[in-house]
């Protein structure tokens, strides 16, 4: 019978010190995750996952657990399982968070007079990383209010054209904007 097998059928039964062994038995693999996931509470989330699977876990129904190659192998499993729902969950919270206003462009461009200088420098780098078609669409559909249609007779493209290069700029935008 393998010596994690005891450890996590005393921490099922109350035991914390069995729990922190655990903990600390599974720090590097919790600090790998939250790293990754790059926000405050990561490591604290990844905790309580760890906890509660090892309450959850059904040592006594499944023989294989005798071996703690299998438990380690079951707790890596749900850590991980753990981490790509909080990554998800995270991009989902930071795409509804960064919203793009591309009226503030808009402004810029047709108030020389603007002067808050970093928010200036904020959105010239922006729209420096487009490329120079993606440039011209933002400004022609944002700033000077073309229609898709007009300017895709423009450019003499079709219109599904100037939308994906619009998209594809507006994501961009949004990409950058967070780093």
């Amino acid at each position: 019978m393998g010596e994690l097998k005891i450890i996590v059928e005393r921490a099922q039964d109350g035991n914390k010190n069995c729990t922190l062994i655990i903990i600390e038995k599974f720090r590097p693999l919790i600090n790998k995750y939250s790293k990754k996931l790059n926000y405050s509470g990561a490591n604290s989330d990844l905790i309580i996952c760890l906890i509660e699977v090892i309450r959850d876990m059904p040592i006594a129904k499944n023989p294989k657990f005798k071996e703690d190659k299998y438990i380690v192998g079951y707790i890596y499993t749900s850590i991980k399982r753990k981490y790509v729902q909080l990554y998800k969950e995270h991009l989902n919270i930071i795409s509804r968070e960064t919203e793009l206003n591309l009226n503030v462009i808009s402004d810029y461009y047709l108030d020389e007079s603007w002067n808050l200088i970093d928010s200036r420098i904020f959105i010239l780098s922006l729209m420096n990383k487009l490329s120079q078609y993606q440039k011209y669409i933002i400004k022609k559909i944002f700033l000077y209010d073309f229609s898709v249609s007009d300017l895709a007779n423009e450019l003499n493209i079709s219109k599904q054209s100037v939308n994906r290069a619009k998209n594809r700029a507006l994501n961009n935008l949004r990409k950058y904007a967070v780093e």
